[in-house]
């Protein structure tokens, strides 16, 4: 008897891993209804004591965390992957896509799976998303990886009118006629010396089908004063970063100055998109992290 329960545990288990969607595709979607009736779409893999919420970047949608969904879904974690509003599959209301609107966008879908302590895990756009939710939402915060995050640095001379100037040519690429084709250009400048073909036929499939109107306000309120004042990060964060995103010489003094708690990689060869390009790495340096931290739901 003993032996047969034993047999039917090992079947049972293996049936569950087959059972398991393949890609985040294959994930059934779940949506969450914000205050302004806008849903966001999201999707949830595994039960573990341990969510990573993921956010991607602009432009882009849950797909782009495809090497991680395929690193981890075995793994006894949860997954939480969100589109934010604007982007995929989630709603795209004529409204202001600022970092509160996104940060309060991730705390719905937080609250609808009522979860307590959750792993930030952003790229790009996605990073200044997680720290907003960071400042706005402590509680739930428990560690955050930062994925060559956006950052804005407002100097002493941010007011001067050549300062505006150039935060202005930079809004306005993403405005006009030629927004879309300055996105395909964009793009271009995202890739490394190894950079492989289907990372940038990926962002060239999503980034520029971003609707004007949401790329115009996403990046109009992304520069905003008011996001960047130098507030310190204290939960323990991991950041990683790509000397093809033209890191000034004391980036790293930088992110110290953000962060009271944090692990800092710097890579040479790889694009913007690290954690696709090189997802063995970042999977790893992920994993390590997540193990350290110990966050597990209470």
């Amino acid at each position: 008897m003993k032996r047969l329960l034993l047999v039917l545990s090992a079947s049972m288990l293996l049936l569950c891993v087959a059972c398991k969607p393949k890609t985040i595709a294959d994930i059934p979607s779940q949506y969450v209804t914000l205050e302004d009736g806008a849903k966001v779409h999201y999707k949830v893999c595994g039960s573990g004591g341990i969510t990573l919420l993921f956010v991607h970047g602009f432009g882009c949608d849950v797909n782009v965390w495809e090497k991680q969904y395929e690193a981890f879904r075995h793994d006894t974690i949860r997954m939480v992957f969100v589109d934010l509003p604007g982007y995929g599959q989630s709603d795209k209301p004529e409204t202001a896509y600022t970092l509160d609107y996104f940060a309060d966008a991730v705390k719905a879908v937080i609250d609808q799976l009522q979860l307590r302590r959750v792993v930030l895990v952003g790229h790009s756009l996605g990073t200044p998303v997680c720290r907003q939710v960071v400042f706005k939402y402590p509680e739930v915060s428990a560690a955050l990886c930062d994925i060559d995050g956006v950052y804005c640095f407002y100097t002493d001379d941010a007011d001067s009118a050549n300062y505006r100037h150039q935060i202005n040519d930079f809004v306005e690429m993403f405005h006009g006629e030629s927004y879309k084709q300055n996105i395909i250009d964009f793009v271009s400048t995202l890739s490394g010396p190894f950079t492989p073909e289907w990372v940038t036929t990926y962002a060239l499939s999503t980034m520029p089908r971003t609707e004007e109107n949401v790329a115009y306000s996403t990046m109009s309120n992304l520069v905003n004063k008011d996001y960047w004042t130098g507030e310190k990060i204290n939960i323990p964060t991991l950041i990683l970063c790509t000397r093809n995103s033209g890191l000034d010489a004391d980036n790293k003094h930088k992110m110290d100055e953000l962060y009271n708690d944090a692990t800092y990689v710097e890579l040479a060869n790889t694009g913007h998109f690290i954690m696709m390009e090189d997802a063995g790495i970042f999977n790893n340096l992920l994993e390590r992290s997540y193990e350290k931290w110990k966050v597990t739901e209470l």
